[in-house]
């Protein structure tokens, strides 16, 4: 089995929005993924879950909890450099929790965020690392790229989608809280996929 000890997992404050602070030594956020487990993100801002859509590729905020696409499983993955990441596989349809270096859809910030299959030479988009930011039981997820996942939609509620954007201290769509899925709970139905031909 994999067991990893995150390094340096939280975040201190910083007054300088484009850095990301030092991470500080903590470990009790990292428990929450456990390899081979599910787990749901809800934004701390808006109250909705992270979903896997209906198409297989895009990925939103909805507020069903009980759906299968809302549950990600967890894969530890030890980086040549020796850090640890936290890949998110859709338990709905299969894909990877990917971070692409295209623009975000018109109307949200940032990089674009889909559902990928894994592939070797893409395996870097589809690293995570939680980290700790302020004394709340929040998360931040901060891609292999140095981008953090956020969601959208402030002031556009139906801007929903989610994406990868340079880190903010004062902006609260990069805070996510991490909901285990315990096995005894079981697995919701799956939304079918919608068919594109």
């Amino acid at each position: 089995t994999n067991s990893f000890r995150f390094p340096s997992p939280e975040l201190q404050e910083t007054k300088n929005p484009s850095s990301p602070p030092p991470p500080r030594s903590a470990h009790r956020q990292m428990e929450q993924f456990q390899d081979g487990h599910h787990v749901r993100l809800r934004s701390r801002e808006h109250g909705m879950y992270l979903h896997a859509d209906k198409d297989g590729r895009g990925v939103s905020l909805r507020r069903p909890r009980a759906s299968m696409n809302a549950a990600w499983a967890v894969h530890l993955f030890q980086g040549d450099d020796d850090a640890q990441y936290v890949l998110l596989h859709s338990a709905a349809y299969g894909g990877y929790l990917t971070a692409m270096d295209a623009p975000a859809p018109l109307g949200h910030c940032g990089r674009r965020v889909e559902q990928r299959d894994y592939e070797e030479r893409e395996e870097e988009d589809v690293r995570w690392q939680p980290v700790r930011f302020g004394s709340g039981d929040y998360i931040l997820l901060r891609h292999a790229s140095g981008r953090f996942l956020r969601a959208n939609g402030k002031y556009l509620p139906w801007n929903n989608g989610a994406s990868v954007d340079d880190f903010d201290t004062v902006s609260t769509m990069t805070h996510w809280v991490v909901e285990r899925i315990p096995a005894r709970e079981g697995m919701p139905e799956v939304s079918p996929l919608l068919d594109s031909s």
